[in-house]
């Protein structure tokens, strides 16, 4: 089990590891996979923070990226909300 389309993995991981990855759940496993990220990790534009180098590059590595990725996986996977999935009304 490997955290693979959340947050900083993601920023850090190529797109077709990802796409790989979900499809991967989504068949073998029988699952449906959670994709989430944070507002500021769309906005490259962000003013940048004073921090201690390894925090800057967790914070900021491949954020130019991550909308890309986004849009990518919406534009080749299926996705729902959780409630959906859940069956929650």
């Amino acid at each position: 089990h490997l955290p693979i389309a959340g947050g900083g993995y993601l920023r850090l991981f190529p797109v077709s590891l990802i796409h790989r990855a979900i499809q991967f759940v989504n068949s073998r496993e029988k699952q449906p996979a959670i994709v989430y990220f944070h507002p500021w990790e769309i906005d490259p534009d962000q003013p940048r923070i004073k921090a201690s180098l390894k925090s800057r590059s967790r914070h900021y590595l491949n954020i130019s990226k991550t909308e890309g990725k986004v849009r990518y996986l919406l534009d080749n996977l299926q996705f729902a909300p959780v409630r959906e999935i859940l069956g929650i009304n």
